[in-house]
Order: structure tokens, then sequence, then C-alpha cells
């Protein structure tokens, strides 16, 4: 606090008022702590030394004079701050110009310079602000009274803020009078009755029996005193301006019902009943068509009828007319009979009923237009209005409705003229797993089928990217190292490099599966003594081991072992690790194992002989 009371410019001073505003707040609250209580008696009693001593100043002014009950006031708010924080002192006594030198003899304070006095005088006219925000918390010495206690304020400017109220009253149930069992159920009855029998009959005729049985629930599990006391409609200005009935499924907001549907079981049909499904199929169709064309140009008279003559006996607008041409299947709709309707009688009379003579001059109009569309149908020669289109063929194919309106177009089938003059890619051996003839090439060189060549083991060893600088550019490619086996003796090394690696993969693997070659196995799970082979600085050493010794060696030996169809070998690389290398030293290491049959002729012997191991160990 010294040092940045020592500081001359407006910055350190402003800096050092608020320094000392938070220290002097801070330990008034902090003096009340169990711990200080006795650090606070010592305090006390060296301020009530210090008081002694400079008791003939503190009534006095600078000029010896008496102070007057104003400036007594203020001193006693010092004398309280000094007592709460006495080392503060040598900046009132400074700003006091008092002498100090007894006061500095105190232990706790420090020696202030007088290059300094300027710095700490500025503390002087923080008086008042802290007298009125720092209580004091006990009595002075030697006074009679207490001194009384002044609230301490806040050190923050924010305003206080109590608790929010509604602006309106709380009407409760009970000024309403809704809890009065006879007003309530008269309330119930003039807002929320029952249905009437009316009512139920609108009903059965606008909702299907789930629904109105779904409806009876619901009103059954709400309780009306909740909608009495709790609910009400909506009156604000964004309120929904319909009212749901729940007839129709929303997907934003409804839930799908699950319906239990039973899978329908394929029906493979011969030739001949395919032949006669397809026909009925067709029939139908063409009778749909038939019946659509035919009714259009039953519409089509009726409209020039109404134009003629008969406007006031055909009560279809133009517009419903107009919609019945479009989509005949709308004519269901007007010879459809009400449920609880009965048709009129024949021979009824009334406004809205035709007399005899209207029907059958009507009848005689219609019957003369009609037959004038018919023979205009009749001699017309597209046969398009007749035959399915290819929609309704779509519809009634294997993909069924979803593939008629779809949004792929339809398959091209075979070109004309070129049908059966090429050989198909797909082998009818291959019961269908092979429909690209992507193993055509290898089966054929192979000589084995798809499912022989689908059972070997194959395993990507080796994965590198490689970049070939052109003028056009580094052109990256994918080299890989792949492996086939049968797991029985038989194993084949690929390699293959393409700017794709699943197609440098594929090919890998499929050269691997051209390459195998056999591998000597003793006793079918092991080699023939030591092999070693060498590729640039990498050197591979296999050695032969007991049954149950298993494959100890490196990983991409361990899965070519395995794919080899041998347990148990030791093998290790003393020098290069290099991937590619390691698999190629290893590949040429058990393909180059020692003939035992080439030592044996070497010798002049049978191999049994060399092995002196005769009826395979069962010599007892």
């Amino acid at each position: 606090m010294v040092c940045l009371f020592s500081s001359r410019s407006a910055a350190g001073i402003i800096a050092g008022r608020l320094l000392l505003f938070l220290l002097l707040g801070l330990q008034s609250r902090v003096m009340n702590v169990p711990k200080q209580q006795t650090l606070q008696a010592k305090t006390d009693e060296n301020d009530e030394q210090v008081s002694e001593e400079f008791a003939s100043y503190w009534g006095k002014d600078a000029g010896g004079k008496k102070k007057d009950k104003k400036n007594l006031e203020e001193t006693r708010v010092d004398d309280d701050i000094r007592k709460d924080a006495p080392r503060n002192y040598a900046c009132f006594t400074r700003s006091h110009g008092a002498k100090s030198d007894t006061f500095f003899d105190q232990p706790a304070h420090r020696v202030v310079s007088d290059e300094q006095t300027v710095g700490m005088s500025v503390a002087r006219p923080a008086h008042s602000l802290l007298g009125r925000c720092i209580a004091s918390t006990r009595s002075r010495a030697g006074s009679p009274t207490a001194a009384s206690v002044v609230q301490c304020q806040q050190f923050h400017s924010s305003a206080p803020r109590f608790k929010r109220r509604s602006r309106f009253r709380n009407v409760k149930a009970e000024e309403m009078g809704l809890l009065n069992p006879s007003v309530l159920s008269k309330y119930r009855q003039e807002k929320f009755p029952d249905y009437t029998k009316e009512e139920l009959e609108l009903l059965k005729q606008k909702y299907t029996p789930e629904q109105l049985e779904a409806l009876r629930a619901g009103e059954e599990a709400i309780n009306t005193d909740d909608l009495v006391i709790q609910g009400r409609l909506r009156d604000d200005p964004y309120r929904p301006n319909y009212i749901e009935d729940f007839t129709v499924l929303d997907p934003r907001y409804d839930v799908k019902p699950k319906v239990d549907v039973t899978p329908k079981e394929p029906e493979w049909l011969n030739h001949n009943e395919w032949v006669d499904q397809y026909g009925s199929k067709m029939s139908q169709m063409t009778a749909k068509k038939t019946s659509h064309q035919l009714t259009r140009a039953m519409v089509r008279a009726l409209r020039r009828v109404k134009e003629s003559s008969g406007a006031e006996l055909i009560d279809l607008t133009e517009d419903e007319l107009k919609d019945l041409e479009n989509d005949p299947e709308l004519l269901k709709k007007y010879l459809t009979v009400e449920d609880g309707k009965q048709e009129p009688d024949a021979n009824a009379s009334g406004p809205d009923l035709l007399t005899r003579a209207q029907a059958m001059k009507l009848d005689e109009a219609v019957d003369a237009e009609w037959k004038k569309e018919l023979d205009k149908l009749s001699s017309m020669t597209d046969e398009s209005e007749v035959e399915p289109s290819n929609l309704e063929l779509l519809a009634d194919g294997p993909a069924g409705v979803n593939r008629a309106y779809s949004a792929e177009a339809a398959e091209l089938g075979k070109v004309p003229g070129v049908e059966g003059l090429y050989k198909s890619a797909a082998d009818p051996e291959d019961e269908g797993q092979d429909d690209g003839g992507h193993y055509q090439e290898i089966k054929r060189l192979t000589g084995m089928t798809l499912k022989d060549i689908q059972s070997i083991y194959r395993k990507v060893l080796v994965t590198r990217w490689v970049s070939n600088q052109t003028r056009l550019g580094k052109v990256r490619s994918t080299s890989v190292v792949a492996i086939a086996g049968n797991g029985n003796g038989r194993l084949g090394l690929g390699i293959a490099k393409s700017t794709e690696a699943g197609l440098a993969a594929e090919t890998a693997q499929l050269l691997a599966i051209r390459n195998m070659k056999p591998i000597r196995r003793y006793e079918n799970r092991t080699i023939f003594g030591n092999a070693k082979a060498k590729v640039s600085g990498t050197v591979v050493e296999l050695f032969s081991r007991p049954p149950g010794f298993g494959l100890r060696v490196p990983h991409r030996l361990f899965e070519m072992c395995r794919a080899a169809g041998i347990h148990d070998i030791h093998g290790r690389m003393p020098r290069s690790k290099n991937p590619m290398n390691s698999v190629k030293a290893a590949y040429e290491a058990l393909t180059n194992q020692v003939d035992p049959e080439e030592i044996a002729i070497g010798r002049g012997k049978k191999m049994v002989d060399v092995r002196k191991v005769y009826y395979g160990g069962a010599v007892y």
C-alpha cells in the first residue's frame, strides 16, 4: 500500500483509494472471527497507550487551538477507524501534520518517508465514507455508553429487487362458487352435458365403431370437474382457428397404429398356372378400361343434354361432370345409398323429384347422345384407350404398386435384334452367386468351381501407398500383397497395384488363388527340418517343432502358416523386418524346403529306410 500511495499520478491515487476501501472493509468483517480475538485485545491495549500519548493532540487542531464540536466528531470517527485499522495510522497522522516519533516506535507500524506524504494524504477524504460504512463493534475506552451501531451498506451499486408479484388478483374457486355441489352440477350440465341419442347417431355416421369406442373411453377417462376448474378455451390472438375432430391421422403429431399383418407366403406357380393367372388379370384390366370409357361417354352425353335442354333436369354441376370425366371412380359416390336412408319410390311425387314424363324425356335424350359417343369410340383406331397402361402393368408386376409410383425409370430390357446373340457372363452352375462374372476367368484358369474358390482362405497382409511422378503430376496407387490357402498344404502369393484400393485387393487375392503351390508338411503339421530364405536385407529362418508347440512366428508368418495348414513351427527374422520382403522370404522358405525323397534317392535307399520308421511306428 505504501508503494501504491507513493505514486503521484491520478491512476495511482484512484487505485490507492480503492485498495484502502476494500482492505478496510474486509478487515472489519474478519475481526469477528474467534481466532483474531486475542490479537484484537493486544491491539486495543496498544491503541489505549497511543491515545494517552496523543490525548493533547486529538483535542487540538494543527495551530494548537481547541477544535469545535464538528471537528471533535470527525476526530472520534478517525479514532474508531484507527482502532479498526491500526496499520493505517501513518497515513492519517501525516495528513494531520502531527509529530509521530513516539507513534512510529510501535512495532505494528512502518516509518514513511516525506516523499510519500503527498500520496498518503489522499486517504483523508475517505474518512467520512468509511465512517459511514464500517460500524464500530466495541465501545470506546472511558465512554459511559456504547456507540450506536450503524447498518453496513452494500459494496455494490445494484438496486435491491424484491420478489415479483402478479398484477392480477388470484380468483379462487370458492369465490366463484364452484365448490358448492349444487352449483357445480348445474354448471356441469350446462357446459358438459352427456351425449344424446341424436348426437350418438350422428357420431355413428361420421366415425367407425373403433373410433366411437375410443371417444367413449376418452369421455369416461376425463373428469368433468377438472375441466370446470382447470380447463378453458383459448381466447388469445394466437389460438388455433379450428377445432380438431381427430378423424385423420397427422403424421407430425400422431403415432401410426400398429396393424397385425399376416405375412404372405410365396406361391410358386408353374407355367400353365402363371399363364392363367396373368390372363385373368389382363382381362380384368381390359374390362376396367372399357368400363371407364363407357362412363366417360355417359358423362359427355349428360353434359350435352344439360347444355341443350336439361339444365333443370340434371342436378350435376359442370365441375362435378368434369371430375367424373377425369376420374370415373367417383361415380360410386353418386350411386351408393347412405346408411339409414331408403331409396325413393318410383311412383312418388314431390318438388325435388322428376315426373314420369320428364324422366322418359331425359332418358331418351341421354340414350341418343350416348349412342353417338359409342359410335365415336368404335371408330377410333387407337388401342391405348382400351389396353392397360405401363403404370398398370408395373403395378401388377413383381415390385407391385411401389414400383409403379417410384421415381426410378423403368428397365429398358433387351435390345431388339441383339437378344440372344451374346453369351451372358453368368454361369447357371453358380446358382446366381456370380451374376457379374467376376470369377469366370479364375474358374477357367484353375478348373475349380465357384464353391471351391469361395471356400479358400484369403488374407491381405501388406498394403502400401506408392506414387509415380509423371508429366501430369504424381499418380498415387495402392500396392497390395495377399495370400490364399486351402488349409491343407497349398499356399499362394499375389501382388497387385491399382489406383483404387478395393480393386487392388481383389486382384491380389485372385492372383494368390491362381498362384497356389503345394507346401511340404511333415505329419501334416510342421515343415521338414530347418528352412532359410533371404530377400534383400530380410532373412527368415523357420524351424520344425514337436506336436503341440504351436505357431510361434511373427503375425504375417502366422497367417501364412495357418493358410497352408502348418500348426507347429518356430520362426525368426534376425535382420530387417520389412513387411513385403518378410512375406516374400517366408513364402520362398516354405516352397524351397529340403525334399526327403531327393535325400533318399541320393543315398540309394527308399524313404522308409531313411526314416527307419516302419508301419507308422506300430511295430509291436
